[in-house]
């Protein structure tokens, strides 16, 4: 199939408001504090503000393919090579629950020995990628997030019987659309109404776009290991496991290899693939996810106490944290530059521990 050239990158893509965008960020913040101070308070620790709970995180390396066609071999991905890399696999909300409540997903990625020039105020030489288990946001922009997040701060802290409720009943909702053959509902989604599918055979993606270089791309990370492939459709059994997901989750690692292929899916139609609107899937038909790298988590413990220390504790992950040849973009990913700082400045002060980027 053939598919039109990629749009290169360019400032007028994007729609910034800055004085709108400004207060939105100021709402988010307070929104976020809301959350921090009341699980603080309840804890005497500082967790973060959103995806909280993590559920596995280890250590591996990304390889950049070899051969890239041009329009691939952008950023990053312009040499080939190896990186070390560090995961965290996570669970989206700002408390520690249950694992028996469904909730998205989140895969957050590291890489290191990145070169190039930084994006502002982004410390040390490492790449960070963020990704959740849906190709699109559930709200449309920083604004819209901003009303979701008001009622996950509202719920922060409630007792959790009641949320375990409310997650099976959005996934009940959720179940009835499918089985009249329409998607699921993003929003439905966000607030947990998806199965408790296997983390290791998910693709995941980072739902909003950045800069590739000379380009413009979204990225996904797709189970290429045979044996996640095979996991495919599969859901995980919590009962009264607590963290059963992370019990499940090292049993995987310590077994096997894992591995994923790294994508890219280039801008090719600025109206079928919007910059600004964050809840708009990008059709695949129009740009199709291309492999560039391969991510590869040797089996090890995935909750090792020195290695999950380290990432949960003294570091900080941020589409924000990179080079400028992967500048994120779009209004959601604009409020997030400092809505991430903001969230990870309560926890350094608050645990006495600064944040820092791994050598």
């Amino acid at each position: 199939m053939t598919y039109s050239d990629p749009i290169p990158f360019s400032a007028e893509l994007e729609n910034i408001e800055p004085e709108k965008e400004a207060d939105t960020i100021l709402d988010l913040d307070d929104k976020f504090d809301e959350i921090l101070e009341t699980t603080y308070e309840n804890s005497g620790h500082a967790i973060r503000s959103v995806h909280a709970k993590s559920h596995g995180i280890a250590k591996g390396t990304l390889t950049i393919e070899d051969g890239l066609r041009p329009e691939l071999a952008q950023g990053l991905f312009a040499h080939a090579g190896q990186h070390d890399a560090y995961i965290r696999m996570s669970t989206n909300a700002g408390d520690i629950l249950h694992d028996n409540i469904h909730l998205p997903r989140g895969f957050a990625l590291k890489v290191c020995d990145v070169k190039g020039a930084r994006l502002p105020d982004a410390a040390g030489d490492t790449q960070d990628f963020i990704f959740v288990n849906a190709p699109a946001f559930a709200a449309p922009n920083a604004q819209a997030f901003a009303k979701n997040l008001g009622l996950l701060a509202k719920t922060t802290d409630r007792v959790e019987w009641l949320k375990k409720i409310a997650a099976d009943m959005f996934k009940l909702g959720n179940d009835v659309r499918q089985k009249v053959g329409l998607d699921p509902a993003p929003a439905l989604a966000s607030m947990g109404g998806l199965p408790q599918s296997e983390p290791l055979a998910l693709d995941y993606f980072s739902a909003t776009p950045f800069r590739y270089g000379r380009y413009v791309a979204k990225f996904q990370l797709r189970p290429a290991a045979e044996w996640m492939k095979a996991l495919a459709g599969e859901t995980v059994e919590i009962g009264d496991d607590r963290d059963g997901l992370r019990h499940h989750v090292r049993e995987q690692f310590m077994r096997n290899d894992a591995e994923w292929d790294f994508c890219v899916q280039l801008l090719r139609d600025v109206d079928r693939q919007p910059v600004e609107d964050s809840s708009v899937e990008w059709p695949q038909d129009v740009s199709p996810f291309e492999k560039v790298a391969t991510l590869r988590i040797p089996k090890q413990d995935s909750w090792d106490e020195q290695l999950v220390r380290k990432v949960n504790e003294t570091m900080r992950f941020s589409v924000w944290t990179g080079v400028m040849d992967h500048l994120p973009m779009g209004n959601t990913n604009r409020a997030r530059q400092e809505t991430y700082r903001h969230s990870a400045r309560f926890r350094s002060e608050k645990n006495g521990c600064p944040m820092h980027e791994p050598s």
